[in-house]
């Protein structure tokens, strides 16, 4: 099993603003797009973002526009992250953390509420430790307004303004970042091929980039993942702020991302104290059912080593500094006695940090003997550069991944890629193409989107000429599972349509291998061995029988001999070593075949077959009848 495990450097590696800091930026900026479509639209045109513009010029859009207002206006946790954002960033750090932020928050919250019911108890006023917690609220409530009964009625303002930062986030995710042109990729990432993926991040970037093809891979997303909520916004632009809190409660429902804080009660108080339970991560993990698929995951690895699979269990962690807040996740999978872990790193000083951090979960020791014992199962391999998607080989999977997912491209973006795609085929571009499994899983996108029978015939002879094969070894015979996918009912199958073109293409690799082959032979050698064959009256299976067709179609090819001489002996393997085979190959054959010459020789041979077994019998009657005629 191979499980690739990425955290939000592998989005910052794919060049995508997953930043908090780019968040905030982009709320700013939807802020002053909004105020100035209310106010002075003409000012839209000076926003430099090519999203917000379209969001606020294209009516269809409306529901994104009112979706981000609700979630943005007056989010207390918004205008606390921007106060605190422009203070790092007047001491030159330009970085936030939310969780960070919040978990100071609610305890700071949670800690003045305990502290003014200690002093309702009798015990004595703490000025110091009051004025600590009220400078921590300072932009999330009035210092005027800084009484136990205020701060607890608060508690739901705070909770409702998370799941609408929540909300906003989803919507920058899912529709923002997941629109943008993805231009590099990592070759790295591409020559894993994990059959399982545990993200940390809310993004779906490795199934858009890398999941080109339908055969299954499970995904974990340990936050939840980013999907399409904003529509129970359509038409709310008029809408009663009853309706808005309905819908604001609707996406709450349905949106699974974990945003929240670690546990920082003491165990000894944790069952009792539960008043902002729901800001803890573990709670909104539960609660929203959101990454726990990985604990099946690694009891199926164990299942296999129980059952004697020989089967290497690796994980692949891209992208994450292996921080102590998503220890408990780290520590399962890499203590896991069954699973060697790589970890990527992008340069020493991230070296130095993922191993520091690595101490801190696992203790020095274990580190150690992972990494030196006998028999290491840490290994720290220094990722690849990234390299530019266009002209390269990983070209082709990338438009391949677009057009499976076109419904999500603008019009201009879907047309584009169309006619790229178009233009690649009419020029039969094999640097584009490069392998037939790169053709071949074009064909089952587009045969999805029901573009197949119009490029069935390029496709297969630009699959043709990427047949790499000199004689020598053979070409790739390729396995239709590869291109199953899941159907409704969770069965998993390939296309129909899909299947008869790899078919074709195994048949033309194997055809044109055996003939290569063949050639090398002499034509009387070859002769001597079919003769040999038809005496030795040994039977022959499938296989070998397409080989021998398509070695004497190849003689046809290039005129060697006598062709009703070859014909002949065509005939006689047919009826002979290939007696139980033959009908059933050459219908195959038939079947398959999308050459019009070859289907006739074909056709020509199974009739000449069934003739001659027609002869035999009446022969065989006509012998029986007439020995029955002599006996009277």
């Amino acid at each position: 099993m191979k499980i690739l495990m990425i955290g939000n450097g592998f989005d910052l590696e794919h060049e995508l603003p997953t930043k908090y800091t780019q968040f905030l930026e982009f709320v700013t900026r939807f802020k002053y797009a909004y105020s100035s479509a209310n106010s002075v639209p003409q000012r839209l045109y000076d926003i430099k973002d090519d999203y917000l513009k379209m969001i606020f010029e294209n009516t269809e859009c409306e529901d994104r526009v009112v979706a981000l207002h609700v979630f943005t206006e007056n989010n207390v946790w918004i205008n606390h992250f921007e106060k605190v954002y422009k203070k790092h960033l007047a001491n030159k750090q330009n970085w936030i953390d939310f969780e960070s932020e919040i978990s100071s928050v609610i305890q700071a919250t949670d800690g003045l509420i305990k502290y003014y019911e200690s002093i309702e108890t009798g015990e004595s006023k703490n000025e110091n430790l009051e004025k600590y917690y009220k400078n921590r609220l300072a932009n999330i409530i009035n210092q005027s307004e800084l009484k136990v009964e205020n701060v607890k009625a608060y508690i739901p303002k705070l909770l409702c303004d998370l799941n609408k930062l929540i909300g906003a986030l989803e919507i920058y995710i899912w529709d923002y970042v997941g629109n943008k042109e993805l231009k590099y990729y990592n070759p790295d990432i591409e020559k894993v091929h994990p059959s399982k993926v545990f993200s940390f991040n809310y993004s779906d970037t490795y199934r858009k980039l890398y999941a080109c093809n339908r055969k299954e891979i499970e995904y974990s997303f340990a936050h939840g993942m980013a999907t399409n909520n904003i529509h129970f916004f359509s038409g709310k632009t008029d809408a009663s702020k009853e309706e808005i809190e309905n819908c604001i409660q609707q996406n709450a429902e349905c949106n699974n991302m974990v945003l929240g804080i670690d546990e920082y009660l003491s165990e000894d108080r944790r069952s009792d104290e539960v008043e902002f339970i729901a800001f803890k991560k573990y709670y909104q993990r539960i609660y929203k059912k959101a990454g726990n698929e990985y604990k099946k995951w690694l009891q199926q690895i164990d299942e296999g080593v129980k059952a004697g699979r020989k089967e290497e269990n690796t994980l692949y962690i891209f992208g994450h500094s292996l921080d102590v807040t998503d220890g408990d996740v780290l520590r399962e999978f890499i203590n896991h006695e069954n699973l060697k872990t790589v970890i990527f790193y992008r340069n020493k000083e991230q070296l130095g940090q993922q191993i520091a951090n690595l101490v801190k979960i696992l203790k020095s020791d274990t580190v150690i003997k992972k990494v030196y014992g006998n028999n290491p199962t840490i290994i720290f391999q220094q990722q690849s550069k990234r390299e530019k998607i266009e002209g390269s080989a990983f070209e082709i999977t990338s438009d391949t991944m677009q057009l499976e997912n076109i419904y999500r491209l603008s019009h201009f973006e879907a047309r584009s890629l169309i006619e790229k795609i178009k233009s690649k085929i009419d020029q039969e571009d094999l640097t584009y193409f490069y392998s037939q499994k790169a053709v071949i899983t074009l064909f089952d996108v587009m045969q999805k989107n029901g573009l197949a029978v119009m490029y069935i015939t390029k496709l297969l002879e630009i699959a043709r000429k990427l047949m790499r094969c000199d004689g020598l070894q053979e070409p790739e015979q390729f396995d239709e599972e590869y291109w199953a996918y899941q159907d409704y009912d969770n069965s998993f199958s390939c296309d129909p349509l899909t299947i008869k073109f790899v078919n074709t293409i195994n048949l033309y690799n194997r055809k044109n291998f055996v003939a290569s082959e063949m050639a090398m032979q002499s034509y009387d050698e070859q002769l001597l061995e079919y003769e040999k064959l038809i005496k030795s009256k040994e039977k022959i299976d499938k296989e070998s029988y397409s080989a021998i067709i398509n070695s004497i179609f190849y003689m046809f090819i290039d005129k060697y001999g006598d062709i009703e001489k070859l014909w002949n002996i065509l005939l006689r393997i047919s009826r002979g070593p290939g007696e139980e085979v033959a009908k059933d190959v050459l219908k195959e054959l038939i079947e398959n075949s999308d050459d019009e010459l070859d289907i006739i020789r074909y056709n020509h041979l199974l009739q000449e077959i069934q003739m001659n077994e027609y002869f035999d019998i009446q022969a065989e009657e006509f012998e029986k009848n007439y020995e029955y005629e002599q006996d009277e």
